[in-house]
Protein backbone atom coordinates (compact mmCIF):
# COMPACT_ATOMS: atom_id res chain seq x y z
CA UNK A 1 0.00 0.00 0.00
CA UNK A 2 1.25 3.55 -0.88
CA UNK A 3 1.52 5.48 2.61
CA UNK A 4 -0.79 8.08 1.67
CA UNK A 5 -3.50 5.89 1.50
CA UNK A 6 -2.42 3.85 4.51
CA UNK A 7 -2.62 6.75 6.65
CA UNK A 8 -6.20 7.60 5.03
CA UNK A 9 -7.40 4.01 6.31
CA UNK A 10 -5.66 4.67 9.93
CA UNK A 11 -7.18 8.07 10.27
CA UNK A 12 -10.79 6.61 9.06
CA UNK A 13 -10.29 3.53 11.72
CA UNK A 14 -9.13 5.33 14.61
CA UNK A 15 -11.92 7.92 14.32
CA UNK A 16 -14.53 5.27 13.55
CA UNK A 17 -13.34 3.71 17.15
CA UNK A 18 -13.69 7.28 18.84
CA UNK A 19 -17.20 8.05 17.78
CA UNK A 20 -19.62 7.65 20.73
CA UNK A 21 -21.99 4.64 19.59
CA UNK A 22 -25.59 5.33 20.00
CA UNK A 23 -28.16 3.77 22.64
CA UNK A 24 -30.74 3.05 20.01
CA UNK A 25 -31.02 3.81 16.54
CA UNK A 26 -33.45 5.96 15.55
CA UNK A 27 -35.09 3.67 13.52
CA UNK A 28 -35.72 1.61 16.78
CA UNK A 29 -36.83 3.89 19.34
CA UNK A 30 -40.52 3.10 20.47
CA UNK A 31 -42.52 5.67 18.65
CA UNK A 32 -45.48 6.73 21.50
CA UNK A 33 -46.78 9.04 18.82
CA UNK A 34 -49.52 7.00 17.14
CA UNK A 35 -50.89 2.76 18.08
CA UNK A 36 -52.98 1.43 14.77
CA UNK A 37 -56.24 1.24 16.56
CA UNK A 38 -56.65 -2.50 14.98
CA UNK A 39 -54.21 -3.55 17.01
CA UNK A 40 -54.59 -1.43 19.90
CA UNK A 41 -58.29 -2.86 19.77
CA UNK A 42 -57.16 -6.89 19.53
CA UNK A 43 -54.97 -6.15 23.09
CA UNK A 44 -57.63 -4.73 24.61
CA UNK A 45 -60.62 -7.66 23.64
CA UNK A 46 -57.65 -9.75 25.23
CA UNK A 47 -56.88 -7.69 28.45
CA UNK A 48 -61.13 -7.59 29.07
CA UNK A 49 -61.37 -11.41 28.44
CA UNK A 50 -58.06 -12.09 30.97
CA UNK A 51 -59.04 -9.39 33.79
CA UNK A 52 -63.01 -10.75 33.45
CA UNK A 53 -64.06 -7.18 32.88
CA UNK A 54 -67.88 -7.29 32.67
CA UNK A 55 -69.51 -5.95 29.87
CA UNK A 56 -73.35 -4.58 29.48
CA UNK A 57 -74.52 -3.57 26.10
CA UNK A 58 -78.01 -1.55 25.63
CA UNK A 59 -79.12 -1.71 21.70
CA UNK A 60 -81.38 1.11 20.59
CA UNK A 61 -83.03 1.01 17.07
CA UNK A 62 -85.45 3.64 15.82
CA UNK A 63 -86.49 3.77 19.39
CA UNK A 64 -86.78 0.92 20.76
CA UNK A 65 -84.44 -0.78 23.39
CA UNK A 66 -82.32 -4.37 24.13
CA UNK A 67 -79.97 -4.72 26.54
CA UNK A 68 -77.73 -7.63 27.07
CA UNK A 69 -74.17 -8.85 28.38
CA UNK A 70 -71.59 -9.37 26.40
CA UNK A 71 -69.99 -13.08 27.03
CA UNK A 72 -67.90 -14.27 24.18
CA UNK A 73 -65.27 -13.40 21.69
CA UNK A 74 -67.30 -12.71 18.74
CA UNK A 75 -69.24 -10.14 20.60
CA UNK A 76 -66.39 -7.72 22.07
CA UNK A 77 -65.01 -8.28 18.02
CA UNK A 78 -68.37 -6.89 17.05
CA UNK A 79 -68.56 -4.08 19.33
CA UNK A 80 -65.12 -2.70 18.56
CA UNK A 81 -65.34 -3.27 15.03
CA UNK A 82 -66.09 0.30 13.98
CA UNK A 83 -63.15 1.41 16.17
CA UNK A 84 -61.18 -1.04 14.59
CA UNK A 85 -62.08 0.10 11.15
CA UNK A 86 -61.65 3.76 11.52
CA UNK A 87 -57.57 2.87 11.81
CA UNK A 88 -55.54 5.94 10.18
CA UNK A 89 -52.42 3.73 10.01
CA UNK A 90 -53.17 2.40 6.87
CA UNK A 91 -50.88 2.95 3.67
CA UNK A 92 -53.82 3.48 1.52
CA UNK A 93 -54.45 6.76 3.72
CA UNK A 94 -51.08 8.41 3.47
CA UNK A 95 -50.97 12.38 3.26
CA UNK A 96 -55.37 12.13 3.44
CA UNK A 97 -54.87 13.54 6.85
CA UNK A 98 -53.99 16.91 8.66
CA UNK A 99 -52.49 15.73 12.06
CA UNK A 100 -52.31 18.51 15.08
CA UNK A 101 -50.51 17.39 18.55
CA UNK A 102 -51.49 18.52 21.90
CA UNK A 103 -49.17 17.64 24.48
CA UNK A 104 -50.22 17.90 28.35
CA UNK A 105 -46.76 19.37 30.01
CA UNK A 106 -48.36 18.31 33.59
CA UNK A 107 -49.68 15.11 33.09
CA UNK A 108 -47.48 13.80 30.13
CA UNK A 109 -50.59 13.21 28.23
CA UNK A 110 -51.08 13.58 24.48
CA UNK A 111 -53.78 14.52 22.17
CA UNK A 112 -53.82 13.62 18.51
CA UNK A 113 -55.94 15.09 16.04
CA UNK A 114 -56.27 13.63 12.66
CA UNK A 115 -59.13 15.89 10.27
CA UNK A 116 -59.43 14.45 6.67
CA UNK A 117 -57.95 16.73 3.68
CA UNK A 118 -60.69 15.50 1.75
CA UNK A 119 -64.39 14.92 1.84
CA UNK A 120 -65.04 11.35 2.13
CA UNK A 121 -62.34 10.28 3.53
CA UNK A 122 -63.33 7.08 5.90
CA UNK A 123 -63.11 8.49 9.18
CA UNK A 124 -63.54 12.24 8.78
CA UNK A 125 -61.72 13.14 11.87
CA UNK A 126 -60.28 10.67 14.56
CA UNK A 127 -59.02 12.19 17.96
CA UNK A 128 -57.24 9.77 20.20
CA UNK A 129 -56.04 10.85 24.14
CA UNK A 130 -53.05 9.15 25.03
CA UNK A 131 -51.29 8.19 28.38
CA UNK A 132 -47.58 8.75 29.03
CA UNK A 133 -47.36 4.95 28.94
CA UNK A 134 -48.97 4.97 25.23
CA UNK A 135 -51.90 3.61 26.33
CA UNK A 136 -54.94 4.93 24.47
CA UNK A 137 -57.28 6.35 26.96
CA UNK A 138 -60.25 7.96 24.73
CA UNK A 139 -60.56 7.83 21.58
CA UNK A 140 -63.70 9.74 19.07
CA UNK A 141 -64.27 9.17 15.42
CA UNK A 142 -66.39 11.08 13.30
CA UNK A 143 -67.15 9.64 10.03
CA UNK A 144 -69.88 10.60 7.30
CA UNK A 145 -71.13 10.08 3.66
CA UNK A 146 -73.71 12.56 2.09
CA UNK A 147 -74.47 12.46 -1.98
CA UNK A 148 -77.95 13.07 -3.45
CA UNK A 149 -79.37 9.70 -2.47
CA UNK A 150 -77.47 8.70 0.14
CA UNK A 151 -76.15 9.97 3.70
CA UNK A 152 -74.93 7.96 6.59
CA UNK A 153 -73.27 9.29 10.06
CA UNK A 154 -71.45 7.63 12.47
CA UNK A 155 -69.63 8.96 15.70
CA UNK A 156 -67.51 6.48 18.40
CA UNK A 157 -66.61 7.27 21.63
CA UNK A 158 -64.42 4.95 23.57
CA UNK A 159 -63.51 5.38 27.08
CA UNK A 160 -60.87 2.82 28.65
CA UNK A 161 -62.16 0.84 31.19
CA UNK A 162 -65.62 2.83 31.22
CA UNK A 163 -68.07 3.04 27.59
CA UNK A 164 -67.80 2.16 24.15
CA UNK A 165 -70.70 4.06 22.41
CA UNK A 166 -71.33 3.98 19.10
CA UNK A 167 -74.07 6.03 16.71
CA UNK A 168 -75.31 5.73 13.05
CA UNK A 169 -77.66 7.29 11.28
CA UNK A 170 -78.69 6.40 7.65
CA UNK A 171 -80.79 8.08 5.52
CA UNK A 172 -81.34 6.43 1.54
CA UNK A 173 -83.33 8.71 -0.97
CA UNK A 174 -87.37 7.46 -0.60
CA UNK A 175 -87.07 5.88 2.47
CA UNK A 176 -87.40 6.25 6.11
CA UNK A 177 -84.08 7.13 8.03
CA UNK A 178 -82.43 4.86 10.17
CA UNK A 179 -80.84 5.22 13.58
CA UNK A 180 -78.71 2.52 15.66
CA UNK A 181 -76.77 3.50 19.04
CA UNK A 182 -74.84 0.60 20.99
CA UNK A 183 -73.80 1.85 23.85
CA UNK A 184 -71.38 -0.87 26.06
CA UNK A 185 -70.18 -0.20 30.21
CA UNK A 186 -67.49 -2.24 31.07
CA UNK A 187 -67.05 -2.93 34.71
CA UNK A 188 -65.19 -5.52 36.80
CA UNK A 189 -67.23 -8.81 37.52
CA UNK A 190 -67.27 -9.92 40.89
CA UNK A 191 -66.91 -14.03 41.70
CA UNK A 192 -69.14 -15.25 43.99
CA UNK A 193 -68.01 -18.04 46.29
Amino acid sequence: MRPVVWIIFLCTLITAGCSPQPDKPASLQKDMSYRALGNYCWEEIARMKAQQIGITKVVRVNGKTDSLPVKDSAGLQALFRPLMDADVNKPSLLDAYQIDTIADQFHGDTTFIYHTKGKQTWPAQLILDVDKEGRIKTAQVSSYTKNLVYEYRQEVLYERNKQLRVSTYQKIIFLKPESLEVQAWFQPTTKHT
